[in-house]
């Protein structure tokens, strides 16, 4: 089995295999879009879809990852560099 490294306990790491890895072509579009709609849109899909890409995202890393700043999005406070 592979894990994501830094886990705090065996219990807090995830199975990398049942990570899907189209949600990382999801998150490269909302970081650098920052917003939901713009990223559906560079992606071709539906706003819906990629709000439900980003509520997977949420619970994959059981963090909001981004949060609305306004009219767009930015990185919580524990995720930025």
């Amino acid at each position: 089995m592979q894990y994501i490294a830094g886990a705090d306990s065996v219990d807090q790491m995830k199975d990398l295999r049942s990570v899907d890895l189209n949600l990382l072509v999801d998150l490269d579009a909302l970081l650098s879009t920052r917003s939901v709609t713009e990223a559906a849109r560079r992606l071709n899909l539906s706003q819906s879809a990629m709000s439900g890409s980003l509520s997977r995202l949420r619970r994959l890393f059981d963090d909001p990852l981004m949060v609305r700043n306004g009219r767009v999005l930015v990185l919580t406070p524990a995720r930025r560099p």
